[in-house]
């Protein structure tokens, strides 16, 4: 045996025929190494069709150390279908391990095998699948689990603990259906420990993942960003959500049918994506919190009605979980490529806040931050997810629920107010009193059309410089009360994610959402950041990122580090009104900038150029998957 690795950090893909139960596999993996005590992040790639026999794959990185990208290649790929993993060999390391079936129910062609096309430095483990699975159930469904019982005897993993998570992830089917699959899953683990030389060096034999008294107390979430984006919404008091299903938001509108109601709320599915924005924008009016979600080709029928929402100063949240576009385009692959549809589309000059979330995590406290902003603000806030981050699943510290004044932020007019009730009364901050209809004294207009003070339509050029010039002063403010930036590399210490975690600091804040205990920051600038922070000299290669690439940037900013490259990493969850100021700072200290994403033409990088007025490297990806470490270390390299 070879000498075994006392680190964990391995990938792990099961790669097989939608109905093979391969996601079920990947989830039940996940949710077993998560409580053996190891931090995980996995996703999931299957077919667009509801009903299809596509390629589909469950990919899990475990570590013991913290996670902050899924990893691009696989040190282990589990072959249930040939045929499909065949074509999943190019994501399997050099010299990785490859676990196949080696009995399949039919023989396989020469040029047909898995086995046969694996690479010459592949390890390659013969386990017979079917065959077990036939012996412990009497049919072929449990080959999955007969897949896991081999890992776990192959990585020397607790085969009783592995037992439970199988019988809790079945307990509530019925009793045969639990016992062929503890069956197939021990048929795979007896005949594994019996019949295979270990030829590879990963064990989980004697690794304890590092956690402190306290992390072990808490409480750990295995979930995903829609999951999270829905236990926010509800812990924030939402009261009204209209939508309209599209992959991939579809799963928030389904948890909150279900949640909703019994937070007194409402749920409305619409026959459209626009009769969802309109029914959002009629609630916000009658003072409740409303929200939706779509993905793109729905956020692009929205444009009207969010101009809408902007002109009449309702609030309004739109969940756009992007994916691979234009039109219909790819429905169950990532894509970073709504960026400028978010921030600058619509007609005339519309401002709106525009949030992205980093990670899993912080899908939660950007759901409470839009909502707080929304109602606060009286406008339109955009939560930008993707596919990736909308599914791929975490174990987590549990949120701290929001604080009250963020779940009540609206400014209600007082009565001096209501005594001649301005309803867009000019002010230094740009927000006007809300009366919700109904409130004696509060009548006023609301209509789509330019206006004065007390809603009437007012055509006038001065009319529309001053209204325009408020909606823009809120901008201003909004940022005053944005997380600050994330900040990794060189002097700038421990990366901090926008939303921070129960330990963190945050200033009195029970949300994690960083906002409250933050001194106020001039306009262009978020608080909790000066011209002093990031790196305190000069760095070779700054890294600029958005959204789900965050996570990936933030760890080749460390794998470049310990390489011996000069670099720092720079990420705002606030994309509108942005961070020009911390940005242009943050620039200043780089000799080279470095921006990744995932979409053709480098929206986000098109962007960043504007501010910081000098030319940028980038890095585009549109292959469906999440942005990989390695390509981000490679490409810097190049630099």
């Amino acid at each position: 045996m070879k000498t075994i690795d006392k680190d964990i950090n391995i990938v792990i893909e099961i790669c097989g025929s939608a109905g093979e139960g391969t996601i079920s596999a990947g989830e039940i993996l996940s949710r077993f190494m998560s409580a053996q005590g190891f931090e995980i992040m996995s996703f999931d790639a299957y077919p667009a069709e509801i009903r299809g026999f596509g390629k589909c794959v469950a990919h899990t990185r475990v570590s013991s150390n913290p996670i902050y990208s899924p990893g691009k290649l696989a040190d282990v790929l589990i072959a249930l279908n040939d045929n499909h993993a065949i074509s999943q060999l190019s994501a399997l390391k050099k010299g990785g391990i490859l676990i196949y079936d080696s009995q399949p129910p039919k023989p396989h062609e020469e040029d047909e095998s898995v086995v046969a096309r694996a690479d010459a430095e592949t390890i390659s483990y013969g386990v017979p699948l079917t065959m077990l699975a036939q012996k412990a159930a009497g049919n072929a469904r449990g080959r999955n689990m007969v897949a896991l019982g081999a890992v776990t005897a192959l990585f020397h993993l607790d085969r009783d603990a592995f037992t439970k998570s199988i019988k809790d992830r079945y307990g509530k089917k019925k009793q045969i259906v639990i016992d062929s699959n503890v069956n197939s899953f021990l048929e795979g683990f007896d005949w594994t420990k019996e019949n295979i030389e270990k030829e590879d060096t990963i064990s989980f034999h004697g690794v304890t993942p590092p956690q402190t008294k306290a992390e072990q107390k808490r409480e750990k979430l295995i979930i995903n960003g829609n999951q999270l984006v829905a236990k926010a919404a509800l812990d924030a008091d939402l009261k009204f959500y209209a939508g309209y299903p599209i992959t991939p938001a579809t799963k928030i509108m389904e948890i909150l049918s279900k949640e909703l109601p019994k937070h007194g709320g409402t749920l409305l599915q619409t026959e459209d994506e626009i009769s969802a924005i309109g029914a959002v924008i009629g609630a916000g009016y009658g003072g409740i919190r409303a929200m939706t979600g779509t993905s793109g080709p729905g956020f692009a029928l929205m444009t009207e009605f969010t101009g809408l929402s902007v002109m009449a100063e309702v609030p309004a949240v739109i969940i756009d979980s992007q994916r691979g576009g234009p039109s219909t385009g790819i429905p169950t692959k990532t894509e970073q490529s709504d960026f400028n549809a978010a921030v600058f589309g619509g007609t005339g000059d519309c401002p709106r806040v525009v949030l992205a979330p980093t990670d899993t995590q912080s899908c939660y406290g950007a759901t409470v931050l839009a909502l707080y902003l929304a109602e606060k603000y009286q406008t339109l806030v955009v939560i930008l997810l993707d596919f990736f981050l909308s599914n791929s699943i975490r174990n987590i510290d549990a949120p701290q629920k929001p604080a009250p004044d963020m779940r009540h932020a609206n400014i209600a007019p007082d009565p001096a107010d209501l005594a001649d009730y301005q309803r867009y009364k000019i002010t230094d901050s740009g927000i006007s009193p809300r009366a919700i209809p109904g409130t004696p004294g509060g009548m006023f207009f609301a209509t789509g059309l330019e206006h004065d003070a007390y809603g009437r339509p007012n055509y006038t050029d001065k009319g529309h410089l001053a209204m325009t010039a408020k909606r823009f002063r809120k901008h201003a403010s909004v940022l005053a009360e944005a997380p600050a930036p994330m900040i990794s590399g060189m002097a700038a210490g421990d990366w901090c994610s926008n939303t921070m975690m129960p330990e963190q600091d945050t200033g009195g804040d029970p949300s994690g959402t960083g906002i409250q205990g933050l001194e106020e920051g001039a306009a262009g600038s978020s608080p909790g950041i000066s011209d002093n922070d990031g790196p305190q000299e000069m760095v070779d290669i700054g890294v600029i990122s958005w959204g789900s690439s965050a996570g990936a940037a933030h760890e080749a900013v460390m794998t470049a580090a310990g390489e011996g490259i000069s670099a720092a990493g720079f990420s705002s969850m606030m994309l509108s009104p942005f961070p020009k100021k911390d940005l242009a700072a943050f620039a200043g200290r780089c000799k080279k900038i470095l921006i990744p994403e995932l979409n053709y033409r480098g929206q986000f990088a098109d962007f960043v150029t504007t501010i910081i007025k000098r030319p940028v490297e980038r890095l585009n990806f549109i292959t469906g998957r999440p942005m990989a470490a390695e390509d981000i270390v490679e490409k810097m390299k190049e630099m």
